[in-house]
């Protein structure tokens, strides 16, 4: 019996313990599925705070994006406006400058036009000034040529009479000596033919004066001397500075205007080696650009003469302008080398032609 109670009581222990044992098992399986929902829970937990960041982060990337493509837009419109404004900007400054430039040339245009008005009132004003000086001189000189006249009749008067008397009584000596006629009839021929001589040679000599000293009145500068060793000296000191080639180097331009009047200048050398007509030049631009040094150091380059006048000179000639110019065409013509003519102000006596030219046109219509 007590061993059936101990083998039960043991067996009874054996089953308590197999329970405990099975209850700590359950336990442990229940604490590992608890783990288990526990680590599921914490990796659900850290999946949806991955995901949340994960959304959170594309949230923030895409209002960044938002913000950048705002900015940019922003930026490209500033960039429009900033050009627009530097358009609107040069715009206005161009328009200024074509305003300033229109009014710079209108005011040359301006100044040109009074200067071309002063020229033409100076030379009216100076051949009315001319031409009241000589009437004023011609009356004066008929003034005193009257009073003269007036003061000096009765001494003429008389001297006529003494004179016809005289010769009254030569002739009538004369008449009555024969010899005495001859002698006379002979000393009136000769006294005649040496009057006749002496005129013709004065006239040859003073042509070959005028035609070695006769340098127009009209002309104020030339290459052409007076005198004929002078001329030579000049003809001289000339081919030396031709050969020297000095050039256009004393005259300031710009190079391709320089270009140009050195090429003008050779085929004016060349035209005058070929014996070839010459051609007709106009220089313009304003007062002290050069123009009257550019025709001198053009004739020297070429190897001609120059002659340089003065169209204000000529407008108060009136008529006589005409006969002036060709007696200067006449000179120019004896010059070897052969003569540039450069007309300085030219317009002076221009415009007046063409002025009464258009008068004429429109009077006669």
């Amino acid at each position: 019996m007590r061993m059936q109670e101990k083998t039960r009581l043991a067996e009874l222990e054996a089953e308590k313990v197999q329970y405990i044992i099975q209850q700590h098992l359950r336990d442990i399986e229940r604490q590992q599925k608890e783990g288990e929902k526990f680590r599921e829970s914490l990796q659900q937990q850290a999946q949806a705070e991955a995901q949340k960041l994960r959304y959170d982060d594309e949230l923030a990337r895409k209002r960044m994006q938002t913000e950048r493509e705002a900015q940019r837009r922003q930026d490209a419109e500033l960039v429009k406006m900033q050009e627009a404004a530097a358009l609107r900007k040069e715009e206005v400054r161009r328009t200024t400058e074509k305003k300033i430039l229109e009014k710079m040339l209108e005011d040359e245009k301006e100044k040109a036009l009074l200067k071309k008005q002063n020229i033409q009132a100076n030379a009216e004003a100076k051949g009315e000034a001319l031409t009241r000086e000589a009437k004023a001189l011609e009356d004066y000189n008929r003034k005193m040529l009257l009073e003269r006249i007036n003061g000096d009749k009765e001494k003429w008067i008389a001297a006529i009479n003494t004179t016809f008397s005289h010769i009254e009584g030569g002739f009538r000596m004369l008449l009555t000596d024969r010899s005495k006629l001859l002698m006379g009839v002979g000393g009136v021929t000769a006294l005649a033919a040496g009057i006749y001589t002496t005129r013709e040679g004065a006239k040859v000599t003073w042509g070959y004066i005028n035609r070695i000293l006769g340098q127009p009145s009209l002309i104020r500068e030339s290459s052409m001397p007076k005198f004929p060793l002078s001329r030579f000296k000049a003809l001289k000191s000339t081919s030396a500075s031709l050969s020297g080639g000095a050039g256009f180097e004393n005259v300031i331009l710009h190079p391709s205007l320089k270009r140009r009047i050195e090429h003008l200048a050779r085929a004016t050398a060349n035209t005058k080696s070929h014996d070839a007509p010459f051609r007709n030049m106009l220089f313009y631009g304003p007062p002290g650009t050069g123009k009257t040094l550019v025709a001198r150091e053009m004739a020297r380059k070429s190897g001609l003469d120059y002659a340089m006048m003065t169209g204000g000179d000529v407008a108060p000639l009136g008529s006589e302008a005409v006969t002036k110019i060709h007696q200067i065409f006449d000179w120019a013509k004896k010059s070897r080398k052969g003569m540039l003519l450069f007309i300085d102000e030219a317009d002076a006596f221009l415009c007046e032609y063409v002025h009464n030219l258009i008068f004429k046109h429109l009077s006669d219509h």
